[in-house]
């Protein structure tokens, strides 16, 4: 039986000083590998590629791990590790690379936990308002049912005193009037719910901030020109070139994640990353299109909930 093994030597990235070693072994039909990154005390994330293949994009574990399925370890194989959201060692089988093969794969996992953490924030505010409503028709339910309790007694007590001082032709009459007490004391035994906790009780669900500017997002995809290489570049996703004048323009984009938008991408060329625009701290994520070239100035948006990503991967 043939076991290929291979290790990749993970260098510090932009004077991180952190470290570490990858080992790769195929093995009974499957692919497993340890990790061991030397300098981060906290948590990081791990993005693991093979060929065009992603192994593995998301928390780091030091020590094995085991992948469902098999991968052509001859391949390149490219690995980064990040820590607040910063990449700080990277290594390959194929020599040094450009961070820009790794970090559309990492924005897509922060975008995703973001997304994640949105949607249980929101399950766990309408629990709370559920919860917070069932407590309120029940002390509702408890006060209707003090009041007639207290009221049918003192209608009892007039009734016993009305009989002892009234004659008996006025019998009938205080028979109706029996009657229409009971159908009134019925009435207010039933539970009610007030209009404070019906208003409550509707939980506002908030539409994801991509389908605000959807139509004007559109708009600029079908009027401005494609571009191509963004689009062979990032999975899964489309991008336009949006000229400002007759020599200038900037790039907008969106990725997909299960067909979804997930991030909107606004992106400035340079001719290098040298030189990183000082009018704006959002706008320093750099993507490289050429190695050691040019590239764009990026800032990426989440299309849930409109927030800037701050991470800087570059």
């Amino acid at each position: 039986m043939v076991i290929l093994k291979k290790i990749i030597i993970l260098t510090e990235y932009e004077g991180s000083g952190v470290s570490g070693i990858v080992k790769f072994e195929n093995f009974a039909g499957r692919t497993s590998c340890f990790v061991r990154v030397l300098g981060i005390k906290d948590k990081a994330e791990v993005c693991i590629k093979c060929g065009e293949d992603v192994m593995y994009c998301g928390t780091l574990s030091d020590g094995a791990m085991k992948f469902g399925a098999f991968y052509d370890l001859t391949k390149p194989i490219y690995v980064a590790v990040a820590r607040q959201g910063a990449i700080v060692c990277m290594g390959s089988n194929t020599g040094r690379f450009s961070a820009s093969v790794l970090s559309p794969l990492l924005y897509q996992y922060y975008a995703n936990a973001q997304t994640e953490a949105v949607r249980s924030q929101t399950k766990e505010d309408s629990r709370q308002v559920d919860n917070s409503d069932e407590e309120a028709v029940s002390v509702n339910k408890n006060n209707q049912t003090e009041q007639a309790q207290a009221h049918a007694e003192q209608e009892e007590k007039s009734k016993i005193v009305e009989i002892d001082n009234d004659s008996d032709n006025h019998s009938d009459v205080r028979i109706e009037e029996k009657t229409a007490d009971a159908e009134e004391q019925k009435s207010q035994t039933k539970p009610t719910v007030s209009k404070e906790t019906k208003k409550s009780a509707k939980v506002k669900i908030e539409e994801p901030f991509f389908k605000q500017i959807e139509a004007s997002m559109q708009e600029l995809f079908d009027k401005y020109e494609k571009d191509e290489e963004l689009i062979n570049l990032v999975p899964d996703s489309k991008w336009a070139r949006v000229p400002v004048d007759d020599s200038n323009y900037y790039v907008v984009g969106l990725i997909y994640s299960d067909g979804n938008p997930n991030l909107i991408c606004y992106g400035v060329p340079d001719k290098d990353s040298s030189n990183p625009p000082d009018n704006s701290n959002e706008c320093r994520q750099w993507l490289e299109l050429e190695k050691g070239g040019r590239g764009y100035w990026m800032m990426y948006q989440s299309a849930i909930s409109g927030q800037t990503l701050t991470t800087q991967i570059i």
